[in-house]
């Protein structure tokens, strides 16, 4: 119940994002081009929300395994192998995530006193986005560390030369 509620809340932030990017890119050219009178902080805040979009997207992709993959290597090893060579995967996905968020933290506090120069809110929001998406990363691949360990088939993703392999 728990993972089904995040996984509803997660993917609602990544609507959300899409939503503020749709809804200001539209409604700031209505403005500019009938009213000449565009929002000045549209764009900016727009920007932000791909920032934060992307970072979310990355671990819901991963989730899904739709991340783009050469599986040439993959499609030839025997399905037991494949499996420690997914599992070596979520692993280095969780370092990734790790190093991912040990540079985005002490960005995030240096320079998140800034303000933004078009809407004034604090750059934090924005540098934020980098260690939240880190931390969804590293959430995505210890829930597929135990799966893989138990040799469970259909939470995992599916890009590591899995194409034609069973599980």
């Amino acid at each position: 119940m728990f993972w089904r509620a995040y996984d509803l809340a997660t993917t609602a932030l990544l609507a959300l994002c899409g939503a503020v990017m749709f809804g200001l890119a539209i409604g700031n050219a209505l403005l500019r081009y009938l009213f000449d009178a565009p929002l000045v902080w549209g764009e900016e805040i727009s920007r932000y929300a791909m920032v934060w979009g992307v970072m979310i997207g990355v671990a819901l992709a991963y989730r899904a395994g739709h991340h783009i993959v050469i599986t040439v290597t993959t499609d030839a090893l025997p399905t037991r192998l494949l499996r420690w060579f997914r599992l070596a995967s979520h692993v280095l996905t969780l370092a990734t995530a790790g190093l991912l968020a040990w540079s985005g933290l002490p960005l995030a506090r240096s320079l998140g006193m800034l303000e933004a120069p078009s809407s004034g809110i604090q750059m934090v929001w924005a540098y934020a986005a980098i260690p939240a998406g880190a931390a969804l990363l590293a959430i995505e691949a210890l829930r597929l560390i135990p799966a893989e360990l138990d040799g469970r088939d259909g939470t995992e993703p599916r890009a590591l030369g899995t194409a034609g392999a069973p599980s």
